[in-house]
């Protein structure tokens, strides 16, 4: 991590972020401020992975 900041490499973040949504889309759970499940409430879930989403490719376009 010392070295993406010193070299600002957002790749590397990127590549955390979609590991993060790899694990949210097989675990059908995501922890932000609170627990939120596919099958409790499956509009905000993919709501959720959708930013996620996009916020890594954003990362990866930058």
């Amino acid at each position: 991590m010392v070295l993406a900041i010193i070299y600002d490499w957002n790749w590397f973040w990127a590549l955390i972020v979609a590991l993060g949504l790899l694990n949210v889309i097989v675990t059908g759970e995501i922890h932000f401020v609170e627990s939120i499940k596919k099958k409790d409430a499956p509009l905000m879930y993919w709501l959720m992975v959708a930013v996620w989403t996009v916020l890594t490719a954003l990362t990866l376009l930058t």
